[in-house]
């Protein structure tokens, strides 16, 4: 399980270093981001993912409620300080359901289009190989 999740968060942080070129402006420049910033999002994108992830684990019965609610909360915690590091930065502006927001936006992009199931960033689906 453990496991799981760092491939999880490894895979994602990967996606980003490998992406974060391909976000460019109209002179071709890398956008102009600080690397706290950066990093904050990267801790935020990361902690949202392992929540989804262990959503998923809990579903499919590999934990139990009780470990649930405590690896929830861990990544919660980190987001919820990622999120007021963005804050503090002036990078974002953030409500009280913020959070549940990023996930459910990282849900849809995670979620197999043709049965709903998590999938990796970029993946197939494990249930469909769609």
């Amino acid at each position: 399980m453990g496991g799981f999740i760092v491939i999880a968060v490894l895979t994602l942080a990967a996606l980003i270093y490998v992406t974060l070129p391909l976000r460019r402006d109209e002179r071709g420049e890398i956008a102009a981001e600080s690397s706290a910033i950066r990093e904050a999002r990267e801790r935020k994108d990361s902690a949202l993912t392992a929540i989804i992830d262990v959503e998923e684990e809990a579903h499919v019965g590999k934990l139990s409620n009780e470990e649930l609610k405590a690896l929830r909360y861990e990544y919660e915690r980190e987001a919820l300080a990622a999120l007021e590091q963005l804050d503090r930065l002036d990078a974002v502006q953030t409500s009280d359901d913020s959070l549940e927001a990023e996930i459910a936006a990282m849900r849809e992009r995670l979620a197999c289009p043709t049965c709903g199931s998590m999938r990796e960033p970029g993946g197939t689906c494990s249930r469909c190989d769609a």
